[in-house]
């Protein structure tokens, strides 16, 4: 639920905060999400990135030359070659529209009207979220925005959606713009506050939400002293479990049943074999009592995932065809702590019985996405996940495996192949979407953040070894085909 009190959690530690930390602080207008940043990234020594100041950068540039806030391509075609560049100062982030300060001209009142619609435009956002995360992606930085943690860092270390009531965000909104000399009509002012609420909350693209992480605070009876207080401790909550994770390998591989170092061992083997190579997790064994999501691109995935695990019993979701027949097949997958599931509708026992293994301390290897996809192109994730984590609670660790295809001995330079361990996904804001809206919309939440984080594993992956042509044409002829078969598995 939502914190409302400095005391409402520990002060922590801020020693285990990551240098390379990436904070994520999302709200609507108002909220103090600016004046909040600005204070964490003093506090911890991070970079401020103003995000909603570029969108205010564009929205000044339209206006002074005429363009439009609904013309989409004029206002991409401005964007494209321009120069945006942030810098932190004093107060107000310093913001150069190719090489020209603009950071006071875009805090008028003008702009305020306008930014929502030119936000709203899907190309806009594109080219600005591709801004934004090769900013963020070399680390030690904050950003405020409205999708931050939602859409350009899924996988941030810590994420804050702060809030506050209409009535406390006109008033500080109005404060703001005294401060600099506007004077404003404090009832128009609600409204357009207002009205900016449903444009950001109701957009097609990367709309204004909670993300499932999310750790929610509201600051309506907070002073701006007890607010930024609040915050840094927000920020410390997930990087403060994760310093609580024992990671011993050799103890954690003592400790493994005969059948699981047994069949880690031979898994481990084959991937060595094909030149695996795992990122994200430094060879340490995967945290007990957590979901591993994983995308699904071939049949060798689960052998290639099971490579990278080194703890603790591993119970699977796997479809139940792969149990017939009864003997060997059903016996042996069994052996492994394998469950088989039917693809179509919800299958109470199959979800009961992997709850009942994450609560007695195993991890859970399930392929949300319900059956393969295209290579490149990480599918819909189905409502299975949600529904687990809305029952269980347990962590989610995101998993993106890459080069399922074109395996060579030693490895292959058209298909590499790699496994990418994301951060644990922490549920903090699970019960605030509850409070909201139904189960089902809650299970759909949980899975577009579980797909946007095997997206942005997915842009690591390529930033490092960039997409093949093999790989690009195997991906278009696999849309193609498996999109047939899915409509045939799920309906649609």
């Amino acid at each position: 639920m939502a914190f409302h009190d400095p005391a409402d959690l520990p002060p922590g530690d801020p020693t285990v905060l990551p240098a390379d930390a990436v904070i994520a602080v999302d709200g609507p207008a108002g909220s103090g999400k600016s004046s909040t940043a600005r204070a964490l990234a003093d506090r911890f020594g991070l970079l401020y990135i103003d995000t909603g100041a570029m969108y205010r950068a564009l929205t000044q540039a339209a206006l002074a030359a005429g363009i439009q806030p609904g013309d989409e391509a004029a206002l991409a075609a401005l964007l494209g070659p321009v120069n945006l560049e942030l810098r932190p100062s004093r107060g107000e982030t310093t913001v150069l529209w190719d090489g020209h300060d603009v950071s006071r001209s875009i805090r008028t009142p003008e702009v305020e009207a306008a930014v929502s619609r030119v936000s709203s435009h899907p190309e806009v956002r594109r080219l600005m979220v591709e801004r934004q995360q090769a900013l963020g992606r070399k680390g030690g930085v904050i950003m405020e925005g409205r999708d931050i943690g939602s859409v350009v860092f899924p996988l941030a270390t810590a994420k804050i959606f702060l809030t506050a009531t209409p009535e406390a965000r006109a008033r500080r909104r109005h404060l703001q713009f005294r401060e600099r000399g506007v004077e404003v009509d404090p009832v128009a002012l609600a409204a357009e506050l207002a009205d900016r609420d449903r444009q950001d909350s109701e957009r097609a693209t990367s709309p204004l939400v909670i993300s499932p992480d999310a750790i929610v605070i509201d600051s309506s009876a907070l002073s701006l002293e007890q607010q930024n207080d609040l915050c840094a401790r927000a920020c410390l909550v997930n990087p403060t479990l994760d310093a609580a994770i024992v990671n011993d390998p050799h103890s954690a591989r003592v400790a493994l049943p005969f059948q699981y170092r047994l069949a880690y061992g031979v898994m481990q083997t084959i991937a060595r074999f094909y030149g695996l190579r795992v990122y994200g997790n430094r060879g340490l064994p995967v945290t007990p009592g957590c979901i591993l999501a994983a995308n699904h691109i071939a049949l060798i995935d689960p052998i290639l995932l099971g490579a990278t695990f080194r703890r603790s019993r591993v119970f699977s979701l796997a479809k139940a065809e792969l149990f017939q027949p009864a003997w060997p097949n059903g016996r042996f997958l069994r052996w492994l702590d394998s469950i088989p599931i039917r693809r179509k509708g919800y299958d109470r026992n199959a979800f009961g019985e992997a709850a009942a293994g994450l609560a007695s301390g195993g991890n859970l290897l399930i392929f949300p996405e319900g059956t393969r996809q295209a290579i490149g192109h990480p599918g819909q994730v189905r409502s299975g996940l949600g529904i687990l984590v809305q029952e269980t609670r347990a962590p989610v660790l995101p998993m993106f495996l890459r080069g399922g295809y074109g395996r060579r001995c030693g490895g292959s330079l058209e298909s590499p192949l790699e496994v990418w361990h994301g951060p644990l996904l922490r549920w903090h804001a699970v019960d605030d979407l509850l409070a909201q809206m139904d189960r089902r919309a809650v299970s759909e939440r949980i899975g577009q953040l579980c797909r946007a984080a095997w997206c942005e594993l997915q842009a690591r992956s390529f930033a490092n070894h960039p997409e093949t042509p093999f790989e690009k044409e195997l991906g278009q002829k696999q849309l193609r085909r498996f999109a047939a078969r899915q409509a045939k598995l799920f309906g649609g």
